[in-house]
């Protein structure tokens, strides 16, 4: 499954692009922004940010927010929303910016994965005695060594 945006890009004076979804940030009432160093990290950053907020709708059981046409989409109502003075940026332009949520759901997504562990029997009695969930138990411990060996 695609989905397609119109997607507002800012080349900012000191370096770099800031990125913006209009339709996800009215929509989710979120701040759907994101930046790149270079154009092309910046694109992909934005195809990252519709897909992750996309598919959280999805998982949530919520409808995928519309899309508007690009022309529909407006420079001045974003930078009169953001509320910023002087924005001193280089240049701006909008394009559509496609995401197929499918590969992203299959690499990020929430779907679990059923795993089979052997423990000890007596930390097993224990655990259930002070009724542990062990997969939410299991999770917490792997995301803590993931992200601590990064």
């Amino acid at each position: 499954m695609k989905v397609i945006y119109p997607v507002l890009f800012y080349e900012e004076k000191e370096g770099g692009y800031s990125v913006f979804v209009p339709d996800l940030q009215k929509a989710l009432n979120t701040s759907a922004s994101t930046c790149g160093s270079t154009l092309e990290e910046a694109m992909s950053m934005a195809e990252d940010l519709i897909a992750g907020l996309v598919l959280d709708e999805m998982e949530e059981g919520n409808k995928i927010p519309k899309s508007s046409k690009i022309e529909d989409v407006s420079f001045e109502e974003l930078e009169k929303h953001l509320d910023i003075e002087n924005w001193d940026y280089v240049s701006k332009f909008k394009t559509y910016i496609a995401v197929d949520i499918s590969s992203f759901a299959e690499k990020w997504g929430k779907e679990l994965i059923k795993k089979t562990v052997n423990i000890p029997k007596w930390i097993n009695a224990k655990a259930e005695s002070l009724k542990i969930n062990f997969s939410k138990t299991l999770e917490e411990a792997l995301l803590q060594k993931i992200y601590k060996e990064q």
